[in-house]
This record gives structure tokens, C-alpha cells and sequence, in this order.
């Protein structure tokens, strides 16, 4: 049995993995369009296309040279529709309250986007994501830096001693930016817990899944000399409630932060 197959999954991942390796690749930038797609169609809301969330969430492509992308991965330009652009690497991307307002908006009202943010730590990551596991229904999309996380080709016989024995792998990733995916479930072992990350690149794990150490999920949201990270935990409107419960009862803040990307226009 290999490791995915071990994984404890949050209700509704086998949605969620349908529906990112149905659409993978991401569009270049899109991220975080990526994330809200999938979200949205694994709660059964038939979105049209990444470029339908971006546009609700106010991304704002980088005109000026090539997309940050994984090594190796050739890109994915097939926009459908006109994305406002900029030179200013600054004022390009998509802001964690774009995408909980796609999400919102793009639903009807009938998702609801608990944002967490705040002191992320290797136990604070582990009582969210255990709590989460008591709802019906939720999407995790996950603001991080990548850079913080091991490579997500780090042999299985590595990630298994790392369960066994809580020493991290040395496979760091090579590739760093601040970045969108979706957590989907635990591992644990006798000394350490591994997190599924779904990603939007099919290149990165097996297709497009990966695990990491809990300790260096938790870095990856802090993200260190960044903007900041955080989650947002789309739920059915009616769970809102419970799932702002457990940001708060593991000490985070449930509040939009500022990723460095620019807000959409109201």
C-alpha cells in the first residue's frame, strides 16, 4: 500500500482529487483560480473554468516575462477570457480575499469562506485539521510558500522513517513562491504526521499530490521573509459556524489577511 492510500482524507477529498486532476494543469498564475475551481465543483457548483474564478476573484496577470513555474512544467496560457494584466510584479496576482469572494459569489451564497490566519505551528495545524475532519463537507485551500516544503519527489522510503522516526527529510523544494494549494488529509505515525497537499501542477508528487511533514506545513504558512499565509475553509453556508469554531479554538484568528497580492476591486 502506498502512503496516499494510508491517508486519513477531510470529507469530501475524493471530490476534491477528482476535480484537480480533471483540470490540471493550472492556467499560468492562476493558483489561486485553481484552488476556488476545485473547491467549487467538489461542492457541486459546475463552475465554467479557472478563468471564470479568476476574473470573480480579481487576479490581475503579470505581463512582463514568463510565470513562476516548477522545473520542467511547459505552462498553460489558454485563456478564455481577458484577465486585466500589469508590469508591476507587485500588483499582479490574486489575493486570499479574491478567492474567498469567488467562492462566495460563484455559489451564491451557498458556500461560506472561514479564513485562518495567525501564529501557525506544527500543533495548531494538526488541531485545524482535526477538528475540520468533523464537518460534513470542506475544501482547504492553503496559502503557502513553497519553498518551505520538501520536495515533493522525496521517496516514500524517506517520508515512512520520517513517520516512524520524526527526523524531516533533506529533500527541500526547489521551487519557491507564494502559492495556492488544497489540504486534504493526514498521516500519522509513532513520531511524526505527514499532511496531503493536492497541488496544481501534475509534475509535483503523483499526479499533482503530495505529502509534507506537518512541521514544514506549518512553515509554509507562516512564510517566512513573505507576506503572510493562512487557510480558507470552504464550507456549506450552514457550517460556517462550526468550521470558525475550530480556527478559533486552535488559537487563529478567523479574518482575511493580506498576502501581498492586490484585494479585488469592489
Amino acid at each position: 500500500m502506498s502512503l496516499l492510500e494510508e491517508v486519513q482524507p477531510l470529507p469530501g477529498t475524493s471530490e476534491i482529487l477528482a476535480h484537480a486532476r480533471a483540470e490540471l494543469p493550472q492556467k499560468d498564475e492562476l493558483c489561486g483560480a485553481f484552488t476556488g475551481l476545485i473547491s467549487l465543483r467538489a461542492h457541486g457548483f459546475p463552475v465554467s473554468d479557472q478563468d471564470e474564478v479568476a476574473r470573480a476573484a480579481g487576479s490581475v496577470l503579470l505581463a512582463a516575462g514568463p510565470s513562476s513555474r516548477p522545473p520542467g512544467e511547459p505552462g498553460r496560457v489558454d485563456f478564455r477570457l481577458s484577465l486585466p494584466s500589469t508590469r508591476d510584479p507587485a500588483s499582479a496576482g490574486t489575493s486570499a480575499a479574491g478567492v474567498a469572494r469567488a467562492v462566495e459569489t460563484l455559489s451564491d451564497g451557498a458556500l461560506a469562506v472561514v479564513p485562518a490566519c495567525g501564529q501557525w505551528s506544527t500543533a495548531v495545524v494538526l488541531q485545524v485539521l482535526g477538528g475540520l475532519r468533523t464537518l460534513t463537507r470542506v475544501a482547504v485551500i492553503a496559502n503557502v510558500d513553497t519553498g518551505a516544503f520538501a520536495a515533493p519527489d522525496t521517496p516514500g522510503r524517506a517520508l515512512r522513517d520520517y513517520l516512524d522516526s520524526g527526523l524531516a527529510p533533506l529533500w527541500m523544494n526547489r521551487w519557491r513562491v507564494g502559492h495556492f494549494v488544497v489540504l486534504s488529509g493526514i498521516l500519522p505515525g509513532r513520531c511524526g504526521t505527514l499532511v496531503s497537499v493536492v497541488d496544481t501542477y501534475p509534475s509535483l508528487g503523483q499526479r499533482g499530490v503530495h505529502l509534507q511533514p506537518v512541521e514544514y506545513v506549518a512553515a509554509a504558512l507562516r512564510r517566512d521573509g513573505m507576506a503572510p499565509g493562512g487557510l480558507l475553509v470552504v464550507v456549506p453556508a450552514g457550517d460556517a459556524a462550526a468550521a470558525e469554531s475550530v480556527v478559533t479554538g486552535a488559537g487563529l484568528h478567523a479574518t482575511l489577511w493580506d498576502n501581498g497580492s492586490p484585494a479585488p476591486l469592489t
